[in-house]
């Protein structure tokens, strides 16, 4: 692997650069009880996410509930998102030494994309990204490769100079659909072993480790 050429860095957001599970979790909770539900877990919320809320929902409640929980979550999730989401160790660091060292950076998530955006405002951090592409502002959500493709269009960089820098199944089975390496740090639900029988390009024990390879 030729480290120096890369020029380019994507970031899955939730588990990789922050952690909202607490303000998902209350989300969650605040939709499933206004709609006469017994509200889940707060792992088992953990467990679910990750390929988006329309097609969580839709798979625990069944296409005609979506929209109204859609609603009821996002209207939570308005009030409370921003007192309830941290960045995780090294994500500000990380970020500002690649910005500085003249690599682009992306992020790609399935978390709406407006909230995204808003989370890296909140942060100061919105500067730093060329592109935050997530849920709704392209057809597909993660693992189909839309949400890549179009953030390295958008980085104006071959898919060769990119890697993809995630921590969950989903967003090494993304990279490998959309031809770029990717790295993965254990910091979100999926364990080590996972993430090792997946095959990604590179394993680091945290996200830090990210500076030694560029």
């Amino acid at each position: 692997m030729e480290e120096k050429s890369i020029k380019g860095v994507i970031f899955d957001l939730d588990g990789t650069l922050i952690d909202s599970y607490e303000a998902i979790y209350l989300s969650f909770q605040f939709a499933y009880q206004n709609m006469g539900l017994q509200p889940l877990p707060f792992d088992e919320v953990k467990r679910v996410v990750g390929y988006g809320l329309r097609n969580t929902f839709r798979d625990l409640l069944g296409e005609e509930r979506v929209p109204e929980a859609l609603r009821l979550f996002r209207q939570k999730y308005e009030d409370l998102y921003r007192q309830n989401t941290s960045l995780l160790p090294g994500a500000r660091e990380v970020s500002k030494a690649l910005h500085e060292r003249g690599i682009k950076l992306a992020v790609a998530t399935n978390k709406l994309g407006r909230f995204s955006r808003e989370i890296f405002q909140h942060f100061g951090m919105d500067k730093l990204f060329a592109v935050i592409v997530g849920d709704e502002d392209v057809s597909h959500n993660k693992p189909h490769p839309e949400m890549l493709l179009y953030a390295i269009e958008k980085m104006g960089l071959p898919n060769e100079e990119v890697i993809f820098v995630g921590d969950s199944l989903i967003d090494i089975q993304t990279g490998k659909n959309a031809g770029v390496r990717v790295f993965v740090v254990p910091t979100g639900v999926a364990r080590r072993e996972e993430l090792e029988k997946a095959q990604p390009a590179v394993i680091m024990d945290r996200l830090t480790d990210l500076l030694k390879y560029l």
